[in-house]
């Protein structure tokens, strides 16, 4: 049975990874001040696993043990509701990270991640408690109404996460392998458009994992040269501490 211990660790040895290659082979030069970045974003991501720990994997937990869900109704092979898991998980992050960006209120929470000005793989973690909160609010409900196994759903956090954190990395991979690998799951280049400061690019690229919601919704989009991109949000450049990104929904500016 996959169990936290193994995705953790997982997560982990991928973070350590991504963190040393794009040491060696960065696409932008962001070697100036590295260390710094990463100990605000680590930071965060610390207080954020200590909370969640405490306040909403006893609630995921629950939320697994319904059997009254849509996939305790059929006898489905464990291979088909492993996929039905993943793709159904997939797709409610696409559409809770469209809701993050359309709806004023909860796009206060969800630009503290766009408000990184170097993004690297620690970017992957760099999010507001508050919105931790909202998202996982919404999938355990997922959870409940078709009785996933935790099991499954830990092998789709590990997956998505690693993805995260590999298409948040500041890695120099070609143009024609990004180009291959974006065919099926969100790539470098792709996320890049993403954390533009241009409003008509961040506004698109939505997904995490899976590249083809983007495509089938009609939000991909790709720019010529992903060089050209400046990432953050303009008017939050300088509130990158970790006190000011816990701030940061609550400045009425």
């Amino acid at each position: 049975m996959f169990v936290f211990f193994e995705k953790n660790f997982v997560v982990l040895i991928a973070l350590v990874v991504l963190y040393v290659v794009e040491c060696v082979f960065p696409y932008f030069d962001t070697r100036n001040g590295k260390t710094k970045h990463a100990l605000r974003n680590g930071s965060l991501v610390v207080v954020n696993a200590v909370l969640i720990n405490l306040l909403f994997v006893p609630l995921i937990v629950w939320s697994t043990s319904s059997s009254w869900g849509v996939f305790s109704m059929f006898s489905l092979s464990w291979q088909l509701e492993l996929l039905g898991t993943i793709l159904l998980i997939d797709l409610l992050a696409y559409f809770l990270h469209v809701m993050f960006h359309k709806v004023p209120f909860l796009w206060r929470f969800h630009r503290v991640h766009h408000s990184d000005t170097k993004m690297d793989v620690t970017s992957g973690g760099r999010f507001h408690i508050g919105e931790h909160m909202i998202s996982l609010s919404f999938r355990s409900g997922l959870y409940a109404l078709f009785s996933m196994k935790l099991e499954f759903i830990l092998i789709y956090e590990t997956i998505f996460i690693v993805n995260v954190l590999f298409h948040h990395s500041n890695i120099s991979i070609s143009e024609p392998l990004d180009r291959i690998y974006r065919i099926f799951f969100t790539s470098p280049n792709m996320h890049k458009v993403h954390h533009s400061n241009k409003q008509l690019e961040t506004d698109s690229n939505y997904t995490s994992l899976f590249s083809f919601w983007d495509r089938l919704f009609r939000t991909y989009r790709m720019v010529k040269n992903p060089k050209d991109i400046v990432y953050g949000i303009k008017g939050l450049e300088e509130r990158q501490s970790v006190l000011e990104m816990l701030k940061t929904p609550f400045d009425l500016k």
